[in-house]
């Protein structure tokens, strides 16, 4: 197999700024959910930000796999190619892991004063680790580490089997209810999150796309032939938002009779389109021509990661600190806790980029902006 010489894309970029957008808009909303009067107009708009935004963490997945078949699937494959992908995962993916991981645990362990004993906060930890918990929203690298240890196999068979990569979607969706079901009515994995196979419908159509790139963008810039089914997409997106959001608002309101598999299908076909619709949307965002406005997308694109895994710590700080009174107050207030956030996350995390040695340790491999190294 000849590698190809492919481009380094801006638009992951800028779909990794939409995804983060929509991790944000559910963290974000969680204590306006929790908090809100369920015959409130406020519950509606909350319920909606914190369902609608629900794409976010799959969508993650979907661009992870886009990149790392975009840049092997046309390689060699040999065992150096795999320790330095390896070496590469270790370094910037699985040590910012175990240092928020015990991050997280220590902070709440003081900010909650759950622990008395060490050897019982050892072994919680250590249990936490290995599981993803440490904290919520660490499931996300628990579950990327598991198809990193999948990948080569994977790798393997999209070049080996046409049919594979043919019908890498549709495989997908098969392997992704085929343990939704199985695990359902037979296994009953209470954490079923945080199994990568919960997610393969968007590791395959990411996959699927990075091995068709060129393919697929000639038909995104084919935009004026092509546009019908682009509406499609986008009616698609539009009517399993709104149906997720209201099984949610029903469940929220003990109006729910439905199953646990309606839920499911809601929540993953509606990331699926989410994905779909990003990846076109990214792809015109290229055309955009406000260069300063690029820059910065791009520039949060790139800590993206770092501002995933930080900001859960300005959530719960600030939550904790600022407190509401009048209604306006405490709406107010949440979306101010909105906006500190996003940019806390993002201002720490460029700092220790560009002032911090060794910063990978913390928020992984990222580049320098304001401290550029004199050449």
């Amino acid at each position: 197999m000849k590698p190809l010489a492919r481009k380094h894309l801006d638009e992951v970029q800028y779909a990794r700024v939409i995804a983060l957008l929509g991790v944000f808009a559910v963290h974000s909303s969680s204590t306006g959910v929790v908090s809100s009067d369920p015959e409130s107009f406020s519950f509606l708009i909350y319920n909606f930000f914190n369902i609608a935004g629900k794409f976010g963490t799959p969508v993650f997945f979907f661009l992870s796999s886009f990149v790392l078949f975009y840049t092997y699937y046309p390689r060699k494959l040999t065992v150096g190619l795999f320790g330095k992908f390896y070496k590469k995962r270790l370094l910037y993916i699985l040590v910012p892991y175990v240092v928020f991981s015990a991050f997280y645990f220590l902070f709440k362990a003081y900010f909650y004063q759950i622990y008395t004993d060490p050897v019982q906060m050892w072994h919680e930890f250590l249990i936490d680790i290995a599981t993803g918990k440490a904290h919520s929203h660490l499931y996300f690298v628990f579950v990327s580490v598991q198809f990193y240890l999948m990948f080569p196999i994977i790798l393997y068979l999209f070049q080996r089997f046409s049919v594979i990569r043919k019908y890498a979607i549709l495989i997908g969706f098969i392997i992704q209810w085929a343990w939704v079901l199985i695990n359902a009515f037979y296994l009953q994995v209470p954490a079923k999150g945080s199994v990568a196979l919960s997610y393969f419908l968007f590791y395959f159509f990411g996959a699927f796309l990075g091995v068709y790139y060129e393919k697929v963008a000639a038909w995104i810039g084919n935009w004026r032939k092509v546009w019908p089914f682009i509406v499609l997409i986008v009616a698609g997106y539009l009517y399993m938002m709104y149906f997720y959001v209201n099984i949610y608002y029903e469940i929220r309101t003990n109006q729910w009779t439905g199953s646990t598999r309606t839920v499911e299908f809601a929540w993953s076909t509606h990331a699926f389109f989410a994905a779909a619709l990003i990846f076109i949307v990214a792809h015109f965002m290229e055309f955009w021509k406000s260069s300063r406005l690029k820059k910065v997308v791009i520039e949060i694109g790139a800590v993206s990661f770092g501002m995933y895994l930080i900001h859960p710590f300005f959530l719960m700080t600030l939550e904790r600190v600022i407190t509401g009174g009048t209604p306006l107050i405490f709406h107010s207030w949440q979306l101010m806790i909105l906006f500190i956030t996003f940019f806390s996350s993002w201002l720490i995390v460029r700092l220790f980029y560009d002032f911090v040695p060794s910063s990978w340790i913390f928020f992984g491999q990222g580049n320098r902006v304001w401290n550029k190294p004199k050449l």
